[in-house]
């Protein structure tokens, strides 16, 4: 994005313009009102319709340490994520939603990230961010709660993330372990130390969190009554089997969504942010998984038998994938503890 088109915008007063996608007008906002929404529009102005909390649910955790620094050195307030959305036009990495103000000529192509110099300032703090130019980041628009950063790696960005062994090794085997079952699953790798993946979004679709449409109510019994009414409770369901193997209790309204183009095609974005799962604060006691992600997922399988089959699985299959990871990223933790606690939620679900 260039420098000399990205004064921010006047946050002493309210908003008017449009909501953009790509160069597409897809909704009127007078005043911080919505007066006017195409079906184009994000699914989160036409379920919720409010402006000012789509814009502070595409806004980076304030509590990310490192982000303070990088408000700092735009001349950002620290907790006011509304107005530093607003200074990258609300535009991010993963869709082509942005805000232009009444009279702007902006196109896409004036907005939409082509760079980061922050990238090092969002994974561990720079001691030199303050001799960077201000430009606009998409570390603004970078949601989540662990320190991470975007870079732009041969005309592709690729999301890095920092954490602690554990968490780093519970991302890349739950990911290796989807996608050797057949699921739709982000493939993560390691480099640097840490873990990072591709942007899963391609050319002609956007991502919209869960919350979009469903709101904060994330419970098994709403989601499967939403998925079933748009054709993708299996996929919704190949997301909780695997939360329910490797015991990923953070399956909040931000870290799975869907799909959507122009045209109103939406489906489930693949499964992603699986850190805190597995043995992510340490190895348990007990292995015998009476968590209740193994009891509620079974509960859900009992009511929709027809229309899911349960993935194959066996030891040898979670045995190879341990190899695989600890060959990429060595952990403290062994193959039997590994193959035995995955196994026992199997068990209980088949």
């Amino acid at each position: 994005m260039s420098k000399n088109i990205i004064t921010a915008l006047d946050n002493n007063i309210k908003f008017s313009g449009h909501i953009m996608r790509g160069d597409l007008v897809v909704a009127q906002i007078d005043n911080d009102v919505i007066t006017s929404m195409t079906e184009q529009a994000p699914l989160h102005l036409q379920h919720r319709n409010n402006f000012n909390e789509w814009l502070d649910d595409r806004g980076a955790d304030l509590n990310r340490s490192n982000m303070r620094i990088i408000l700092r050195q735009l001349g950002l307030p620290l907790q006011n994520i509304n107005k530093a959305v607003k200074f990258v036009r609300a535009a991010s990495i993963t869709d082509t939603y942005w805000i232009r103000e009444t009279g702007s000529l902006l196109q896409w192509k004036d907005v939409k990230f082509t760079g980061n110099q922050y990238t090092k300032a969002a994974l561990y703090g720079d001691p030199d961010i303050y001799s960077l130019d201000k430009e606009t980041t998409p570390e603004i628009t970078n949601i989540g709660s662990f320190n991470k950063g975007w870079r732009l790696e041969n005309g592709k960005w690729f999301l890095y993330k920092t954490g602690k062994p554990l968490e780093i090794f519970s991302e890349l085997f739950t990911s290796l372990l989807a996608i050797e079952l057949g699921l739709n699953a982000v493939r993560y790798s390691i480099q640097d130390g840490l873990i990072k993946c591709q942007n899963f979004v391609t050319d002609n679709w956007d991502y919209e969190p869960v919350k979009s449409l469903i709101g904060d109510d994330i419970s098994y019994e709403r989601n499967t009554e939403v998925m079933k009414s748009l054709g993708l409770l299996k996929e919704y369901m190949d997301i909780i089997f695997m939360d329910a193997i490797v015991r990923n209790t953070d399956r909040h309204e931000f870290n799975y969504g869907f799909l959507t183009n122009i045209d109103g095609a939406i489906q489930l974005a693949p499964n992603f942010d699986n850190n805190l799962s597995l043995f992510c604060t340490g190895i348990p006691a007990n292995l015998e998984r009476k968590d209740p992600t193994v009891s509620e997922f079974c509960a859900v399988y009992s009511e929709n038998k027809a229309g899911y089959k349960i993935p194959a699985m066996n030891e040898d299959t979670i045995a190879n994938i341990y190899r695989q990871v600890v060959k990429e990223y060595p952990a403290d933790v062994s193959a039997d503890i590994v193959v035995e606690f995955c196994m026992n939620a199997y068990k209980q679900i088949m």
